[in-house]
């Protein structure tokens, strides 16, 4: 699709490989899904139902695609994922595993004031979809973030803000392959940390 970098983020990989690993007999939520990296490795890993949320038409047309190519079943959802957490909260929609993965949304360490008040919306939102005792994997993109040291701050504030408390079981970033020169620490810009959800 247009507007992204590309179709399929290779960085995430050894993250869509935990998250498969999470998810056989589970219910399974993958937020901002684009073209369903993480809803297609979630029902390879034996996860009872899959759901994709992303607000690109194009994107979800090809996360569609990525699930016939793979032979699994997964319910993609071309939707604002705002609205669309908003109605499953009103209807007290639950699932075992939820993955958030946002795009980019502190372009530089001017914008990380703005930017953290919308990770924790996002995340308290994507915790209150949370069965008790399931998972959150939350991810951040954002170079500004990672450098300030700032995403767990944020998820405490996040859990606060939701009602829930949290135990973090991994923290992980780019696949190994994405190699990351002393010279310029900015490229350690992933962020993903594995949440259990009490």
């Amino acid at each position: 699709p247009q507007s992204q970098k590309t179709g399929f983020y290779c960085d995430q990989r050894a993250n869509r490989a935990h998250v498969r690993s999470l998810s056989r007999g589970k219910r399974c939520l993958d937020l901002c899904c684009y073209t369903g990296g993480f809803a297609v490795s979630a029902a390879l890993g034996g996860a009872t139902s899959v759901t994709g949320v992303d607000s690109s038409a194009a994107a979800i047309e090809v996360a569609r695609r990525n699930a016939v190519l793979n032979d699994v079943e997964c319910d993609f959802v071309a939707e604002d994922i705002s609205k669309f957490m908003a109605k499953a909260a009103d209807r007290g929609d639950k699932w075992d595993v939820v993955v958030l993965d946002p795009p980019k949304l502190c372009p530089s360490a001017k914008f990380l004031r703005q930017a953290l008040r919308k990770y924790e919306r996002l995340n308290a939102m994507a915790m209150d979809l949370v069965s008790p005792g399931g998972i959150l994997v939350t991810c951040s993109c954002s170079g500004a973030v990672a450098k300030g040291m700032k995403f767990l701050p944020m998820l405490s504030s996040a859990a606060a803000r939701a009602g829930r408390d949290l135990r973090v079981l991994r923290t992980a970033g780019a696949s190994e392959d994405h190699m990351t020169s002393l010279s310029y620490p900015e490229g350690q810009y992933l962020t993903v940390v594995t949440l259990l959800v009490v």
